[in-house]
């Protein structure tokens, strides 16, 4: 991630060794700032944050924790996201508009051993979106669009274990790499199919979703951060399911279980630390259709996620409308 955002020269690394043991004035830190801002890879780092702004807001009910398999860093991942959907009136049958909000806290912390020292890195994002989608047919097979807005503000900030790190790294590094804030808009598009069959007692519901999104920001502390980032991900989940014999809360229920694969695509695609895994684990679905609610169904359940560069967790709750 940043460690591979960073390109130093050999000039640059032998000014920072000597700069260690010195006092640096304002015009040499300044120089030194220049320097470092020509070896930043501003384009990984870019696709990065605007990757950190896209999964804030991910249209799902999940709190899931990824483990980077990065033995320099080890980079961890946490999520929280909430998304409300509201069906709304159609005359036409085969057309079912509806409105989904979504909302997302993102927390992302990093080690990094630059010049002997210790940072650690904390990326932390707040996003909410709105999203205007329809399903169209009436059969086993239907499809799904979103046309989805939002605001995500993402915020960085570095702790530095040592005197080089305390007096020279943070005021190199403040507004570059660490120490920043930034607010952007992000859109997003989502399209793809939904199948639902039963088999017996058991129902098969797959859903498939590509999505594209751009990340932009509108407000910065430091021009150095500002960004523009497109990406996109490919997303296939299946749920299978049966009619359990007991209730739970007086409640009809369901067993589950789940089975998905996520990618990312396009050339950002591994900038978290990881482009694709795949998701197992199962749960409980509730019916609660006899409450005069909006809501028919409640959908628990836990998962377990594998990749070549991540694993993980993540407990999921969707509800049916």
């Amino acid at each position: 991630m940043i460690r591979h955002a960073l390109r130093l020269t050999p000039a640059l690394l032998c000014w920072l060794a000597a700069s260690a043991s010195a006092q640096v004035d304002d015009a040499a830190l300044a120089e030194l700032r220049a320097s470092l801002s020509q070896d930043i890879e501003a384009s990984d780092l870019g696709a990065m944050y605007g990757a950190i702004g896209s999964i804030t807001t991910a249209p799902e009910i999940s709190a899931a924790n990824y483990r980077v398999r990065d033995d320099a860093s080890a980079p961890t991942l946490r999520l929280y996201k909430l998304p409300l959907n509201w069906t709304l009136a159609s005359r036409d049958p085969d057309w079912a508009p509806y409105v989904q909000t979504s909302l997302g806290f993102m927390e992302m912390s990093s080690e990094l051993d630059f010049a002997g020292e210790r940072i650690l890195s904390n990326w932390r994002a707040y996003g909410g979106s709105v999203g205007l989608g329809a399903r169209y047919g009436t059969g086993a097979l239907t499809w799904v669009g979103l046309a989805s807005v939002g605001a995500v503000q993402i915020e960085n900030r570095a702790r530095y274990d040592g005197p080089i790190g305390q007096t020279l790294l943070r005021p190199l590094f403040r507004d570059l790499l660490f120490d920043w804030d930034a607010t952007a808009y992000q859109t997003g598009l989502a399209f793809g199919p939904d199948y639902e069959r039963e088999f017996g007692i058991w129902r098969l519901v797959a859903r498939g979703r590509l999505s594209a999104t751009q990340v932009k920001t509108f407000s910065t502390s430091s021009d150095a951060v500002a960004f523009s980032s497109t990406g996109a991900a490919l997303t296939f989940h299946t749920d299978h399911s049966r009619p359990l014999p007991i209730r739970f809360g007086g409640y009809p229920t369901r067993l589950h279980v789940r089975a998905g694969a996520t990618s990312y695509l396009g050339a950002g695609r591994g900038v978290l630390g990881f482009d694709r895994f795949l998701e197992l684990g199962g749960g409980l679905e509730l019916d609660v259709s006899g409450t005069h609610s909006a809501v028919r169904t409640i959908h628990l359940s836990a998962l377990g996620i594998w990749g070549p560069d991540v694993v993980g967790w993540s407990l999921s709750a969707n509800f049916g409308f």
